[in-house]
């Protein structure tokens, strides 16, 4: 099911994961080389190099991008 507001979605995927990591990190931002990108990790890169990707999409809008993590969030894992 494709939901109608992917935005929130990412984000209650987040608030999800914060009791058991509290640094799990959200970032929703453009840059004009990749558009919109967002992403939920473990940790914030700057203060772990080593953080996993949960979760990462790309689009030219913020809810396309959003939509693209969900998609890959619900992959299985290889």
């Amino acid at each position: 099911m494709i939901t109608k507001d992917p935005i929130r979605a990412l984000l209650a995927e987040h608030k999800k994961r914060l009791p058991t990591n509290p640094y799990c990190y959200f970032e929703l931002a453009y840059t004009r080389q990749t558009m919109w990108m967002a992403w939920l990790c473990t940790n914030c890169r700057d203060q772990d190099p080593g953080r996993k990707v949960i979760a990462s999409g790309e689009g030219t809008t913020p809810d396309m991008a959003c939509r693209a993590a969900l998609k890959r969030l619900k992959e299985p894992k290889s």
